[in-house]
């Protein structure tokens, strides 16, 4: 892979899971189903205003994008978790369709990665 997924940090993830891909699918599925909640979660907060609920959503997904190698995208997640211990963000809605396109090209990447795995 290349591109919104770090290759060392998901080489790691697959190292760590003693090579069992069955398992990584797992982890990467949980990944997306969460990070879609909390992409959710972070379009209601920056449209009511709800910055708490907001940093919370934006520190939930930067952790999981870590741990799945989606670096870029949790640096924009810890932009805004650390804006978010500020009163308001006035460009929440706009950070947070950052976010979104980023993490649909994570996405993306993780999907296609398993696609390619699994067709040969």
């Amino acid at each position: 892979m290349s591109g919104p997924i770090d290759d060392a940090v998901f080489a790691g993830l697959i190292e760590m899971t003693g090579g069992e891909m069955d398992f990584v699918d797992e982890l990467v599925d949980t990944y997306l189903e969460d990070g879609r909640n909390q992409i959710t979660s972070m379009r209601a907060a920056s449209a009511n205003g709800d910055v708490p609920t907001l940093g919370r959503a934006a520190h939930s997904l930067k952790s999981g994008s870590l741990n799945i190698g989606a670096t870029d995208l949790a640096a924009l997640c810890r932009a805004l978790e650390e804006e978010a211990r500020g009163e308001a963000i006035p460009d929440a809605a706009a950070r947070t369709a950052a976010i979104d396109v980023a993490f649909g090209a994570a996405a993306d990447e993780l999907l296609d990665e398993r696609r390619r795995r699994t067709a040969g």
